[in-house]
């Protein structure tokens, strides 16, 4: 089968579910391309996109920075916009004649498409800014068809959608948090209307998810339960003892944003900190709130003992996770609405066989048995997180059957193999419903 991926950047070390997928179907001898908007350079070196040569099967799309990343509108002709990036001035008419080129093309290659992605009627700002154009004109040089398209992120699929009538082939579209939480939020509820009558087929991780894409409009007969996969041979299984002469080794592996909750997490620590418990907590990853969070965990006294690595390959996540002890992952609505989905690292870290403490949030209660592979708090508790954590750190002797469980989980509902094998039945459901006019 030959397969286009449609992302908005690749490859991104916070999104390896997705590397995942396409190695996976790789490995299975399907043909897999993939169309990005952007590079994302701290992905560049993961061993798979080495090993599987992702980056020659990957088309990136070339998009003036001001009409890709930031969708400036081109209108009034004689008027002019600004670097975000830069501050200079940007002439409409100098980004108006430098799209004619691309006009042209599209021209040629298929009318209608050409005038749907330039009428801001079927692409609003994404046609006053040129940015529809140039994902067309990317598109339309790919000369061998292709028999489905995945897009990843409901409002990539949104973008996107004119590959359907574009390549005749069916489009399939995974959301997976932000994008049914957030984004509509900001866009509008109706905002995936366009959307929903161009797909033929929308995957979702949880009924959580399932419920937020039907309040968003999507009809039911297109929905489908599609688990994030974890490859079972990267992520080893090992029982975890209780600790001799060392501190209780706490570990977080999230983007550091605010859904992610790691300021409750580092208040919970430092609680326990403060009554004596030795602990040493590490968090993995990057994000905007990685400084205030940094200072925070100066200001109560902790810094000695919560550990900021900055973002790691996978490599280096297997290596952690086989090493401590209590995952910790304390999501939480964020102040603009967006969610989780399914947090992938909550699936790797009970594929390990470490017990896990989280929140009733989103999707995680249908991914994290409460009581049986971890412990589930409200959020935002940072007294009840704190419970939970003493809780386990006084109780060594559970921790086994809670790993034990966790993995019979994951290998019962997230294995990759089996969950390809699932998107191959559904991708040929969609090849064989999909019509044309």
């Amino acid at each position: 089968m030959r397969i286009a991926f449609l992302l908005h950047q690749f490859p991104a070390l916070s999104e390896t579910f997705i590397l995942r997928q396409i190695t996976g179907l790789m490995d299975l001898a399907h043909d897999v391309h993939i169309f990005a908007e952007y590079p994302c350079e701290n992905g560049l070196n993961h061993p798979a996109v080495i090993e599987h040569d992702l980056l020659g099967h990957t088309t990136y799309l070339d998009s003036p920075v001001e009409s890709g990343r930031y969708e400036l509108p081109v209108w009034p002709a004689w008027g002019a916009t600004w670097s975000p990036d830069t501050g200079m001035r940007l002439s409409n008419a100098r980004r108006l004649a430098r799209s004619v080129p691309k006009v042209l093309q599209c021209l040629a290659a298929h009318p209608l498409l050409t005038r749907e992605v330039l009428n801001a009627r079927y692409y609003g700002y994404q046609a006053k800014s040129l940015s529809a154009l140039y994902r067309l004109s990317a598109l339309v040089e790919q000369k061998q068809p292709f028999d489905v398209l995945h897009a990843h992120f409901g409002p990539v699929g949104k973008s996107f959608r004119f590959a359907r009538r574009l390549w005749r082939a069916p489009l399939v579209v995974s959301f997976h948090g932000y994008d049914f939480s957030t984004w509509p939020r900001r866009e509008g509820m109706q905002a995936y209307k366009a959307l929903f009558e161009e797909v033929d087929l929308v995957t979702v991780h949880t009924d959580f998810a399932d419920r937020c894409l039907r309040d968003l409009g999507c009809p039911p007969s297109l929905l489908r339960r599609l688990e994030c996969g974890i490859d079972l041979t990267e992520f080893a299984f090992r029982t975890r003892p209780t600790p001799v002469d060392r501190p209780v080794r706490l570990l977080t592996v999230a983007r550091i944003v605010d859904k992610k909750g790691i300021e409750f997490s580092i208040r919970a620590v430092a609680q326990l900190l403060s009554e004596g418990y030795r602990l040493q907590y590490e968090i993995v990853g990057d994000g905007p709130l990685r400084g205030p969070l940094t200072k925070l965990a100066h200001e109560l006294g902790a810094e000695k003992d919560i550990t900021f690595t900055g973002a790691k390959d996978s490599s280096y996540v297997r290596q952690r996770m086989d090493q401590c002890d209590i995952f910790v992952l304390a999501s939480v609505t964020a102040a603009d609405g967006d969610t989780e989905g399914a947090p992938v690292s909550l699936l790797e870290a009970q594929a390990c066989g470490m017990p896990v403490v989280s929140t009733r949030h989103a999707g995680i209660p249908e991914i994290v048995a409460d009581g049986v592979s971890g412990l589930l708090v409200p959020e935002r508790d940072v007294s009840a997180l704190a419970g939970a954590l003493r809780r386990l750190i006084d109780n060594p002797a559970e921790w086994p059957e809670m790993g034990r469980q966790g993995r019979e989980f994951i290998e019962r509902r997230h294995d990759l193999s089996m969950l390809n094998r699932r998107l191959l039945e559904l991708y040929e459901d969609a090849i064989a419903s999909a019509s044309f006019t």
